[in-house]
């Protein structure tokens, strides 16, 4: 193998002879839900905060600030953290069958933990950067 060539085996990533670094392994759970619930109320409330607060006139510029918060506080974390990277599509026959019935729950379960959290942080969350403004 060439020297500074990259290669990935087994989860470990090698750039140079005697260097290892290990690739990400993130798996998705109901912690992870939760967490992500958490980040998506602490980044989004403050961010819709700071945007009413400063009035941006450009269409293109709000639109863009709105993408970009949605994609680092809802749909990433929303990937990563409740869906996984590991979930395979259901069939069009999820419901006859029961792994995939399994499969579907854990997930729902899991987004179920993520909206939870996301509403509980969110409301005390909103309830002290209103006392901090007051």
């Amino acid at each position: 193998m060439p020297q500074g060539a990259l290669h990935e085996r087994e989860g470990i990533v090698q750039d140079r002879p005697g260097l290892r670094l290990h690739a990400m392994q993130i798996e998705a759970s109901n912690k992870t839900a939760a967490a992500a619930g958490a980040w998506t109320s602490f980044g989004l409330l403050p961010f819709e905060d700071w945007l009413a607060q400063n009035h941006i006139e450009s269409v293109l510029a709000y639109n863009l600030l709105w993408a970009s918060a949605a994609m680092v506080f809802f749909i990433l974390p929303a990937y990563f953290f409740v869906l996984g990277r590991s979930s395979e599509p259901f069939s069009r026959t999820w419901l006859i069958n029961p792994a995939d019935r399994a499969r579907y729950l854990v997930i729902a379960k899991r987004l179920f933990v993520w909206f939870i959290s996301a509403g509980v942080v969110g409301s005390l969350w909103s309830l002290v950067l209103l006392l901090m403004t007051n």
